[in-house]
């Protein structure tokens, strides 16, 4: 391949590559805003499983977000907690079984109920997960080639002729600071 069809082939894929991330990111706002959480959808080409799609529950998280709070009440309730460095830190193995604990009980209180200032837990959005059959290169390569996907994914590439033709490199005068 020469240097100006390996321009050409960059720039088309780089074309392509936008377009169809464009398409997945409105696919995936489509499925978070119309399925509910554990909802799964396979797909096949031709009766060959290509993958499944699940819109999986949102992640939960727990982070202090009130440090002098949260470093408050651990010196009242657990200073053997503390440990010193240069500067004076809740351990950091303390701090993560704290926030481990926090995110499966879903808030922030010691064992007997007791409410643990500065840590907030939240729940993410729902996340769409997508996962592909082993042969799912396969199967899609074999639908590219005869045409079948043209119906399914021509409206993500609409202003592309699904006629082929060849294309030409072109030969662009070079701009201000290229050299």
């Amino acid at each position: 391949m020469s240097p100006k069809e390996q321009a050409l082939r960059l720039a088309v894929v780089r074309v392509l590559k936008d377009l169809l991330a464009a398409a997945d990111a409105g696919d995936r706002e489509q499925v978070a805003a119309e399925w509910l959480p554990g909802d799964r959808l396979g797909g096949a080409i031709n009766r060959q499983a290509v993958g499944h799609v699940q819109l999986k529950n949102g992640t939960k998280t727990a982070s202090v977000t009130d440090p002098k709070a949260f470093e408050n009440w651990v010196t009242l309730n657990r200073p053997e907690e503390w440990e010193t460095i240069t500067t004076t830190r809740v351990r950091p193995a303390y701090l993560s079984a704290v926030l481990d604990a926090a995110k499966k009980t879903g808030d922030a209180v010691t064992s007997d109920g007791e409410p643990i200032p500065g840590i907030t837990v939240k729940t993410g959005d729902p996340t769409v997960a997508v996962t592909l059959a082993n042969d799912a290169h396969q199967v899609v390569r074999q639908a590219w080639e005869s045409g079948e996907l043209w119906e399914l994914i021509g409206s993500v590439l609409p202003a592309l002729d699904p006629t082929p033709g060849p294309a030409e490199p072109v030969d662009e005068p070079a701009a201000a600071g290229d050299g």
